[in-house]
């Protein structure tokens, strides 16, 4: 006789609660998508079931909103943050690593020791240092300040750290120039850690609230997270369009994870491939 499998009431307990806690997890984009086709009162009573004021809605938030514009000026912003941030932090995490000198460790130390100032304490020496370049109201106030980051150096460092310097020292002796070495050696080598670096930065300026709101003057370029805000702030709420920015704003930031969750887990276990 075959034995009776014995049941454990806790291995079911867990699943249940993993299930109960994925469905939770879910629930807040199934609402928001149902909340794109219901009128503002069904939103405040909670409704759940699909309404068909998708049409007006979509044509409110166009007339009040040019949200596509701002969307496209998320997405360039958040773009040129990226590509400028794994440039300069790659750069320095390189060197910190590879390269020995007798202030390297004492300067990484300066460095790490900054990431415990909170934001809020040099938002305004920024901004004096900003509007003393006259780059209020450009791209490029929201772009520079975000592009060098301690953290991304320093979660790039821990994977250069796990790269052979022996084959660093063999192309070396094969007569190839250091930026040879990095750009056609090692960052092969490194596109996990790339690409966790990217999302981290892509995710970090995609959702910036505070420091756009302080250097954008014009509403034309305005992001996504400050038009969320002036909606939320409206004598009366249109819901359903709130819904549909919400989801403009969520669809590439799910996309992006999705396409690349392997990198970026890959990543973060500090793998080399």
């Amino acid at each position: 006789m075959s034995a009776v499998r014995k049941i454990d009431p806790i291995y079911y307990l867990v699943r249940a609660l993993l299930v109960a806690g994925a469905v939770a997890s879910v629930f807040p984009f199934i609402w928001m998508v149902v909340g794109m086709t219901l009128n503002p009162n069904d939103v405040v009573r909670g409704v759940l079931r699909p309404g068909n004021e998708f049409a007006l809605n979509w044509q409110k938030m166009n007339k009040n909103y040019a949200v596509f514009s701002f969307f496209l000026n998320s997405a360039s912003v958040a773009v040129a943050t990226v590509l400028g941030g794994l440039a300069v932090n790659s750069f320095a995490a390189f060197g910190f690593e590879k390269y020995k000198s007798k202030a390297r460790d004492r300067i990484f130390d300066i460095l790490l020791v900054s990431m415990i100032v909170p934001q809020m304490a040099i938002v305004i020496p920024l901004f004096r240092e900003i509007a003393f370049f006259k780059l209020l109201d450009t791209r490029a106030a929201i772009v520079l300040p975000s592009v060098m980051s301690v953290f991304i150096v320093f979660f790039m460092r821990q994977n250069f750290r796990m790269f052979p310097t022996e084959i660093m020292d063999a192309a070396r002796v094969d007569g190839a120039a250091e930026p040879a070495i990095f750009l056609r050696v090692v960052l092969p080598s490194m596109k996990a850690s790339f690409a966790s670096a990217g999302i981290y930065m892509f995710l970090a300026q995609w959702n910036a609230y505070l420091w756009p709101l302080m250097t954008i003057l014009s509403d034309a370029k305005k992001t996504l997270p400050i038009v969320m805000s002036s909606m939320m702030r409206a004598y009366t709420i249109e819901y359903g369009g709130l819904m549909i920015v919400v989801c403009v704003s969520t669809f590439p930031v799910l996309v992006l994870f999705l396409a690349m969750q392997r990198q970026f887990v890959a990543g973060l276990l500090g793998s080399v491939k």
